[in-house]
């Protein structure tokens, strides 16, 4: 009998526990939210290595992702699992470049446009440049969902749901820890995509794991 009853008693703590809600939102979480548009707004030398999983109605890629920032120059790097080649963006304020695994280029004013015209491949560069940092850009209204720490917890912009799913703390030179994400999922329509990020520099250095890791279920 004794057993049984602790039996149920750590059952009953454990749906406890599994039940509990989430931290409140109160003012000071507000004000942690501005501080971190502020502090992410000017954090604009970065780079990033990880993978995408892009959805279509039809079809799932799977790429390996790098990503290098330096002010407004943008260097991303997509490679298809399978050996099926790599495609290079290059962009800058009002261009962008793209180069094919055949060795192709081709250039436009926008790097999603591009992207997609040239590969197929539905993928929102230019507020990536903003939502990939946790914070949405200044070129049109958005809705975000903060949680208790003054992180977004999801952001809607440009017809976009941002869910942010992890975030991990990032060193920067000269200021304390960054809080970055680490996974998060987009949706828009018929596209979505699940961007999972191994490894942040607080600096445009090239990342020294591989480019493309194995993707985890």
């Amino acid at each position: 009998m004794l057993k049984t009853a602790s039996l149920l008693m750590a059952a009953a703590l454990l749906a406890a526990c599994a039940t509990q809600p989430p931290a409140p939102i109160t003012d000071e979480s507000h004000e942690n939210w501005q501080t971190n548009l502020a502090r992410l707004d000017t954090f604009n030398q970065w780079a990033i290595r990880g993978r995408v999983a892009l959805f279509t109605d039809d079809d799932v890629y799977n790429l390996g992702l790098d990503w290098q920032r330096n002010a407004d120059q943008h260097q991303l790097t997509l490679e298809a699992s399978l050996g099926q080649g790599v495609i290079q963006v290059q962009k800058k304020p009002g261009q962008a470049t793209l180069k094919t695994p055949e060795g192709e280029t081709y250039t436009g004013a926008n790097a999603r446009q591009l992207l997609a015209q040239v590969t197929g491949l539905d993928i929102p560069v230019e507020g990536l440049e903003t939502w990939i940092r946790g914070i949405p850009h200044d070129q049109s209204s958005f809705l975000p969902d903060i949680d208790a720490a003054g992180r977004a917890s999801s952001l809607a912009q440009d017809g976009w749901r941002i869910n942010y799913l992890e975030y991990q703390p990032v060193e920067a030179e000269g200021v304390s820890p960054l809080m970055l994400p680490k996974k998060l999922y987009l949706k828009q329509q018929k596209v979505a995509l699940k961007i999972v990020i191994d490894q942040w520099l607080a600096a445009a250095e090239q990342p020294a794991s591989p480019l493309f890791p194995s993707f985890p279920d």
